[in-house]
């Protein structure tokens, strides 16, 4: 005996399954356009990183006041900061792959490095700062680069 549904039925069921389609396909949308938007946000913060390199040489060679320079490192400790846990209001996170992950910690050591002959109170000679940011600003390229070759060569599903 064969147990025959309704018209109606039929319909629920395929209208129900069409509509569980429609919410996975819109779900996944939105989250891999967040994943997008979150590496572009990494992105733009890495550019600021480099913007805010070259106003600290800038700083420093029209020998500001420390309290200027102090403020510059700063910020560029909370761009660091940032960068490193990310913000999921914004959004904004770097995709933690092994080669994002080197050039990063190249980026922090650099910096590590550095920050204290920007905040030393002997001046630094104009070639040895613009070096040291030259250094400094590579590495921050080689690190947007990471990113960007990461989402070009895998697409977001696979981070």
């Amino acid at each position: 005996m064969r147990n025959k549904s309704s018209l109606s039925s039929k319909l629920i069921r395929i209208g129900s399954s069409l509509l569980v389609v429609a919410l996975a396909s819109i779900g996944l949308t939105l989250w891999v356009t967040w994943q997008l938007e979150g590496g572009a946000a990494a992105v733009n913060e890495a550019g600021r990183m480099r913007m805010q390199t070259w106003r600290l040489v800038s700083a420093v060679q029209a020998e500001r006041p420390p309290q200027d320079v102090q403020s510059l490192v700063e910020l560029f400790d909370r761009s660091l900061a940032l960068l490193k846990t990310g913000d999921p209001a914004r959004p904004l996170f770097v995709p933690w792959h092994t080669s994002v992950t080197q050039q990063f910690a190249r980026v922090e050591l650099l910096w590590h490095n550095q920050r204290g002959q920007w905040l030393s109170d002997k001046p630094q000679m104009p070639q040895e700062s613009l070096n040291a940011a030259g250094e400094f600003v590579d590495a921050i390229d080689s690190f947007v680069l990471a990113i960007e070759s990461l989402w070009v060569n895998s697409p977001p599903l696979g981070a």
